[in-house]
C-alpha cells in the first residue's frame, strides 16, 4: 500500500467517524433535525463508497453465514452477558425495569421487529463491512488495533445521545462486534449478534440511553 493511500485511507476515515458525527451533532441539537432524515443520506454514501470500490464485492460480504462455532460462541457469551445487564437495568432505575413489554406491546414488538431490520443492519454494514474492508490493510498484522479503533468509532458516533451510559455500553458492544467480525467475517453473525444485545436493551428498559429526543414536534 501507497503512502499516498494510506493518507487517503486515514483521511476518509476521520471524515467518515469522527467529522461527520460531529456536523449530525450539530444538525440534531443546534437546528433541531430529526435522526431518521440524516442518517438514510449518511448510509448512502456508505454504501456508495463501497460499491464504487473494485476490491470489494456485495455478494461476497453478504454471502457467508453463520457458521456453528460462531453461533455457540454468540449464544454463549449472550447468555453470561444477558444477566450483567439485566441486573444493570434494574439497579438503574427499577421503574422503568421490563415496563416496555409489559405496558406498551404493541410498541414492543414493532420495535423488535424493526430496530434489527432498520438499525442493526445499516449500522453493521457501516461499522464492520464498511471499516474493515477499507481500512483492515492500515493495520497490518496488529489485528488488535483494528479492532479496539472500530469500537472507539463505534462509540464516539454515539456522543449524540449525550449519555455516558450509553458510551459505555456502546464501547463495549463495538469490542465484541468488532471482534466477532474480524474473526468470523460474516456480517450475518455480527447482524445477530447486535440484535440480541440491541433488543435485550430495548426490552429491559435501557432504550431511553438510545434516544435523541429529536422529532418533528
Amino acid at each position: 500500500m501507497s503512502v499516498r493511500w494510506r493518507i487517503w485511507l486515514t483521511m476518509e476515515m476521520l471524515l467518515l467517524y469522527v467529522a461527520a458525527p460531529l456536523v449530525v451533532y450539530s444538525l440534531l441539537y443546534d437546528y433541531r433535525i430529526p435522526l431518521f432524515t440524516i442518517f438514510p443520506v449518511i448510509f448512502l454514501i456508505f454504501v456508495a463508497v463501497l460499491t464504487l470500490d473494485p476490491a470489494f464485492s456485495w455478494r461476497e460480504a453478504l454471502g457467508k453465514g453463520i457458521s456453528l462455532r460462531a453461533l455457540a460462541s454468540i449464544l454463549t457469551i449472550f447468555a453470561l452477558a444477558a444477566p450483567l445487564l439485566t441486573l444493570f437495568a434494574w439497579y438503574d432505575s427499577p421503574r422503568r425495569f421490563l415496563a416496555f413489554p409489559l405496558y406498551a406491546q404493541g410498541t414492543w414488538l414493532m420495535v423488535m421487529v424493526l430496530y434489527p431490520v432498520l438499525s442493526v443492519t445499516t449500522q453493521e454494514i457501516m461499522f464492520r463491512l464498511f471499516f474493515f474492508s477499507r481500512y483492515r490493510a492500515l493495520f497490518g498484522n496488529d489485528i488488535q488495533a483494528a479492532i479496539v479503533l472500530n469500537a472507539v468509532l463505534f462509540t464516539f458516533v454515539h456522543i449524540i445521545f449525550q449519555n455516558m451510559t450509553t458510551l459505555v455500553i456502546s464501547l463495549f458492544g463495538g469490542l465484541l462486534f468488532a471482534w466477532r467480525y474480524e474473526n468470523t467475517r460474516s456480517y450475518w453473525a455480527v447482524v445477530l449478534e447486535h440484535t440480541l444485545y440491541g433488543n435485550l436493551i430495548f426490552t429491559l428498559g435501557l432504550g431511553r440511553y438510545f434516544f435523541t429526543g429529536v422529532s418533528n414536534l
